[in-house]
Parts: structure tokens; sequence; C-alpha cells
């Protein structure tokens, strides 16, 4: 299944998007945020605010602050954060010559604002909740109800009895999207988690509060955010949504993503985002699927390298293209060669923790048209299969007695068996050696070594005294040792 998640789908009229700005001589400034945490450590927690600014609006808020409550533990509380060193910076994709509003130009502009904060919780709830409010969302917002006076909030939650120290899923990907009319728009917000759990997504309609939705006109709402035909489309299991815009609007969207850990709901973080459409006239670029194929996804045994390339593509010959990735597979290596059209490869050994579960990472290319760089994200998942083979502990074993070693697979059978003596069967019975096992099912195979040693071979000692007269006897003394028992 081919997923294409175009961040930036541009080369936009400014005229138009003035127009639809036009009418609020105050504007807002809120495009988009999330609220992620971190355990550093026993029960403190950093707390993470993402947000992210239309340079046309009013000001960044200058010290957020987050709310902290758990309903069954009966605590409020709350922490200040602080802009990190240097934040503000544009995150707009134009090329070096076009002025943005960020900069006093006419291009719009988006600045991303990173704010932390510092809590330590006093107990272990079910139910914490981290929130975030701020008054307004832009008046320009056409898909809901009284947008310049709808207030804006997110939120995150964590259940610390399960996990005392868990790091929620944060996002590589950033929300500021901006469709094109008529094109179909993937997006992804490129959701991982730092300590391996599985995520669920799913649509929510944006908050006010942390009680109260957003009112969207009809037809609209959380699982058909604009006007796309075909209808728009979400999946649960990778967050990534399809539309395809037949009008210009401006709407909002929210996804919240859900983290378990064996099963259990540990906490989950959301994220409210702007889009726009608007009208394009610059040919995307784009990647390939792997191998130069249209498949975006691979299944690997597990231990064996999971490596291939990808191609980079656009049918506008003068531009140059620049590949990246998010480090979505920690240990994998993801190189890109020089040219135009840069190939890029990606190569990953899974170990045997790895089997059955499945991991994604997103490529993203960028050209460099001017006044917005073109860009679209692709995301590549691999599944992780395999079977185990276990041959049991090492044995010791006397003189010449004998060792049966048995090997036991799992994971999916019929199994084979292959030994390095010979043998087929899933036992043998064999002397002192290192014994290899291979065992394979057809598709995966795993192997497992197990040593049979004879460390109770009795060594022979003795003394005797010194030698006298002839026809005198010799006192022989038995000095003869067995690591493993007693010598007859």
């Amino acid at each position: 299944m081919k997923r294409i998640l175009p961040v930036y789908r541009f080369a936009l009229l400014i005229l138009m998007l003035r127009f639809l700005y036009a009418g609020n001589a105050s504007a807002s400034h809120t495009m988009g945020a999330d609220l992620t945490y971190q355990c550093i450590g026993g029960n403190q927690y950093k707390i993470t605010l993402s947000f992210y600014r239309d340079c046309i609006g009013i000001a960044a808020p200058a010290n957020p602050f987050i709310t902290i409550s758990s309903a069954s533990c009966g605590q409020n509380m709350g922490v200040t954060c602080y802009p990190r060193p240097g934040t503000g910076q544009e995150v707009t994709p134009t090329c070096s010559s076009a002025v943005t509003t960020c900069s006093g130009g006419s291009f719009t502009g988006i600045q991303e604002w990173i704010y932390d904060g510092i809590v330590t919780l006093p107990m272990q709830c079910t139910d914490w909740r981290f929130g975030y409010s701020l008054c307004c969302r832009n008046a320009a917002i056409t898909t809901i109800n009284t947008p310049s006076t709808s207030t804006f909030y997110i939120y995150a939650t964590l259940n610390n009895t399960i996990s005392p120290c868990n790091t929620s899923p944060t996002f590589s990907n950033k929300p500021v999207p901006f469709l094109c009319l008529g094109q179909q728009f993937c997006f992804n917000h490129g959701a991982y988690d730092a300590d391996g759990d599985s995520l669920a997504y799913s649509l929510i309609t944006p908050l006010q509060t942390a009680t109260t939705p957003v009112t969207y006109k009809s037809p609209y709402n959380a699982a058909n955010p604009l006007n796309s035909s075909p209808a728009t489309t979400f999946n649960t299991a990778t967050g990534d949504i399809c539309l395809t815009p037949q009008a210009l609007e401006v709407t909002v969207m929210a996804v919240l993503v859900k983290e378990y850990r064996h099963g259990v709901l540990i906490g989950s973080v959301e994220r409210d985002i702007q889009m726009t459409v608007m009208n394009c006239n610059n040919n995307l670029p784009s990647l390939s699927g792997i191998n130069g194929t249209n498949s975006y996804i691979m299944t690997v045994c597990a231990n064996t390298p999971a490596c291939f390339y990808i191609n980079s593509i656009d049918p506008d010959s003068g531009q140059t293209l620049t590949v990246n990735w998010n480090n979505g597979i920690p240990g994998a290596t993801f190189t890109v060669d020089t040219g135009s059209r840069p190939v890029s490869h990606f190569c990953w050994t899974p170990s045997s923790s790895d089997i059955g579960h499945s991991y994604t990472f997103t490529a993203t290319v960028k050209d460099d048209a001017c006044p917005y760089r073109g860009s679209q994200t692709f995301s590549y998942t691999i599944n992780v299969v395999g079977i185990q083979v276990d041959a049991g502990p090492d044995q010791a074993i006397a003189c010449s007695d004998l060792a049966t070693l048995t090997a036991t697979a799992s994971g999916g059978g019929p199994y084979t068996y292959q030994w390095s003596n010979g043998s087929t069967m899933p036992s043998i019975t064999v002397g002192a050696g290192t014994y290899i096992v291979t065992a394979s099912n057809g598709i995966c195979s795993a192997t497992d070594t197990v040593v049979v040693t004879m460390p109770y071979i009795p060594i022979a000692a003795f003394t005797n005294s010194t030698a006298g007269c002839a026809n005198t006897a010799i006192s022989f003394t038995d000095q003869s040792t067995s690591p493993g028992g007693t010598i007859w």
C-alpha cells in the first residue's frame, strides 16, 4: 500500500491568501500545536509545547501555563513553560529569495515556537491530563462557526500506574500543511514513540476547552474537515490522511495518538492543525517505493538485513532535489547520494525481539522551486517476521556418557531442522562437542548453539617414597583427582 505524505503542496497565489485573511484587522496567530512529555527520572517530567504561529497575527505566547490534573487522585496543579533558547524560527518552506511576512515580506510565513517546563507529579494516577488553552483561532477559517472567538485547546494524558516513567509519542512532521486545489493531499504527522509502544490514531473534533469542541458548519466534521472528492480517508493504524480539496477554503482538524504497552493504554497526545487550500503551479517532487517499485511496505525476517534504495523523481527537469528522513527506526542507516535526482539507501537489521512488530519511517523530498519549495513525505513500513529456536542449555557428561539435545522452534511452523552433524531430526544424542541447529519454516530461519563438555575425566597422580635398599618395599600415595565425583 502506497502512502504519499506531501507536507507542503505549494506554489500558491499570494493574493488569494491575502483575501482569505482580509476582514480581520487583529488576526489571531494559531496555526497548530501539540503537547508532549518526556520522563526524565522518577516522577519528573519535561512538558513540551510546540506552537506554530502565523506571522501576520499577534505575537506568540511568552510563557504558556500548562494545567495538570487528575480527577481520580483529586489533583489540580500546573507548570509554566519557557521558550527554548533560539526558538521562534521560521519553518516556511520558501526559497532563499522569497521574503515572507515573518521578515516583513508578502509571502505567508510560519514560525515554530518550542516551550519546556519541568514538573514533579506527586503520585501515581490513571488519568493525568496536561492541557493548554489560548484565544483565539484564525478568523480566516471557513469550516467552523465563529472562529475568531473560538478558544484553542490541546491536551495529553498519562497513566503512570502502569508505567511509572513513560515518555509520550512525539511528532516528526511539522503541522503547517498547505493543500493544492484539485490535487490529492496525503499527510502524516510522523508520530513515533521512544519507548517502542504501539500507537493508534483517530480523528477527533478540535477543542475549544477540555470539554467543549468547536462547531463545524454542515457538512464538515472531524472525519471530513473540508470539501474533498473522493471523500477524506484516514488510516487508524498509520495516521495517514488523504484529501482532494475541491474549494479554496481554510479548515482545522485534530488527530489523537493513543499509546499502548502490552495492550494497555498508558497515554495519548493530541495535535491540532490548520489547513489552507490554495492554487498551485509547481509540479511536486516524489519518491519511489522500495527498490524503485510502487510498494512502500516490506516484510523481512528477523536477523536478516532489510536494505533497499529509493529514487527521487521530479517532472520539472531544471530543479534540484534534496532528501532526508526522520530517523524513525533506531539503529538504521539512511544515506543519500549527490546529484539533482539523488538516490537514498536504507539499511537495518531487526533482531529476534522485533518479531511481530511493524516499524515505519518517513522520507521527505524537496525541490528548489520559488517562492515556495515543493515537498512531499513518504512513509515506509517494515514488518518483522521470524521464528526462534532453542537447543537447550549447554550440557556436561562423564566418560563414555552421551547427551541428548532437543531443538524447539516457535513463531509459526511447520519446521525443519538441520544440525551441524548432519541430522535433520529435532533431537540428537551425541558426545562431547559443539553443535549448531538451524530451524526453518520455509520463510525464515533461526539458529542456536549448544556445547557438550566432558569435565569429569579423572586425572591420575601418584607420589612414592624415596627408593631404599633392594628388597625393601616402596610406598605409593594416590593423589588422583576427579572434578565430578569420587575415584574408586
